[in-house]
């Protein structure tokens, strides 16, 4: 398991690094395993506006990026060429942070903002250890409480919001006098989550178990459905 210190300092760069000039390039290859056409949309950390592709039911797109890019990628259905899917909120990420701290790449599926496919991250290179280059996935969405759906506009459940996007509180958003790492723990809500897909993150302060790394791979591949 990666050591808390790492864990925290490649949180804090995910969030708050300048990204310095590539030495190299990386491919990130997303698949489309769902029965329907996806939008996969990329975020770069500190970057305000979102890419995005459509992508047909079984075929696949290559993202290239730098060799220390940080940032973000998800998908919606049913959506294509929509701006509406450019928000990250209620849907499963896919977070990279590449040649962070020691050098390695750290990499996880966060579902602290909410859920809405099935996803994984597999390094196209290395041995995977436990959480070292191994494979964070959530292969069965959990149950989502009603309170708790996000809706289209003909009232389809199209993701499920996290307590913290649905509620914004200080203790499920582990902000204000929660924000310290030992004041703000798992929920409810978050434990449910956790329950049916225990290596993904849950909520903010959820590294220990959610977080991996790799000396940098050849390349990595995200899958959804």
């Amino acid at each position: 398991m990666v050591k808390l210190i790492t864990l925290i300092s490649a949180l804090a760069g995910m969030s708050t690094a300048v990204l310095a000039a590539p030495t190299s390039g990386v491919t990130i290859t997303v698949k489309n395993s769902c029965s329907n056409s996806i939008q996969v949309n990329q975020l770069t950390n500190n970057v305000g506006d979102s890419k995005s592709t459509t992508l047909a039911a079984g075929s696949s797109t290559s993202i290239n990026v730098d060799s220390t890019w940080g940032g973000r990628i998800w998908a919606r259905e049913g959506c294509s060429g929509s701006s509406d899917c450019q928000s990250s909120g209620a849907a499963s990420l896919a977070e990279f942070l590449l040649s962070g701290a020691s050098g390695k790449d750290y990499y996880d599926v966060s579902f602290v903002d909410g859920f809405n496919l099935p996803i994984s991250i597999a390094p196209n290179s290395g041995t995977a250890n436990g959480y070292d280059c191994g494979v964070p996935a959530c292969n069965a969405l959990p149950s989502c409480p009603s309170e708790l759906q996000e809706k289209d506009a003909s009232g389809n459940v199209i993701g499920c919001k996290s307590a913290c996007a649905a509620y914004g509180t200080d203790e499920y958003c582990c902000t204000g006098a929660y924000a310290g790492r030992g004041d703000c723990g798992t929920n409810s809500f978050a434990t449910a989550v956790k329950a049916v897909c225990p290596n993904v993150y849950t909520y903010a302060h959820d590294d220990s178990t959610s977080m991996y790394a790799c000396s940098p791979a050849s390349g990595y591949t995200v899958t959804f459905c």
